[in-house]
């Protein structure tokens, strides 16, 4: 091999050593670039992460089946929306903690403590329930007094009234006995029934049980949608 063809490969190869160090000068800036950006994505992105777990937590145990605020899951209680305050959300949600927070269903803010004027907020679609008070004097058959609630209600008011010579003995619902009294069942009663049930009242006497001799009052359900947005700052 000459001198020549010796020096030109000697060449050659710090030309290629050169090439591979700057390959690796580009690849070492390019990895850092984006190492770079990305943790600066993830700082952004979980810039606060207590507080947002926060929101998250509240929201979804304030609409679970064993929330105070509930009837069943998604589903809110009016009248526990109308006594609801910071005081107690605190306590029955303590992942609150000392953080400024507002609750709001629909555009009603229903708990607020502190200013929280920015903050992460989460939304929930619910139904929100009311129940009112509706009486109803119902028509009865003399010989065979019963009678079907319009309405599914979780409870009732019945004010029996008998006639002379009647006695009322026994009083069912759903063929379940909920009021029973050899002497007589005379007077106001509040019984339970079943939640999903469209319940049926009957009675047993040993006579004749016309119209007018029992008022029922009952508790129907009305509900409409709306958004719980729950928000918590710093």
């Amino acid at each position: 091999m000459s001198h020549r063809q010796a020096d030109h490969r000697t060449e050659r190869a710090q030309m290629n050593l050169h090439a591979l160090a700057v390959a690796l000068l580009i690849l070492t800036m390019v990895t850092t670039m984006s190492v770079g950006i990305a943790d600066r994505a993830l700082l952004g992105a979980d810039r606060n992460p207590t507080r947002r777990h926060s929101a998250v937590a509240t929201s979804e145990r304030l609409i679970s089946a064993d929330s105070p605020l509930t009837v069943r899951p998604n589903v809110v209680n009016e009248t526990a929306l109308d006594r609801c305050n910071a005081t107690r959300l605190t306590g029955w949600f303590p992942v609150l903690g000392e953080r400024a927070f507002r609750i709001r269903v629909g555009e009603t803010v229903i708990a607020e403590r502190g200013s929280p004027t920015g903050g992460t907020t989460v939304r929930r679609i619910v139904l929100v329930e009311n129940r009112s008070a509706v009486t109803r004097t119902p028509p009865l058959s003399a010989s065979d007094p019963e009678f079907t609630l319009p309405r599914r209600t979780p409870n009732a008011t019945l004010v029996v009234r008998p006639p002379d010579g009647t006695t009322v003995s026994v009083v069912r619902a759903n063929g379940r006995v909920v009021l029973r009294n050899t002497s007589g069942v005379d007077g106001r009663f509040h019984v339970s029934l079943p939640r999903f049930e469209t319940t049926r009242f009957a009675f047993e006497t040993d006579g004749d049980l016309p119209t007018g001799s029992v008022e029922v009052t009952y508790y129907p359900e009305t509900t409409r949608k709306a958004v719980v947005a729950v928000t918590v700052d710093a």
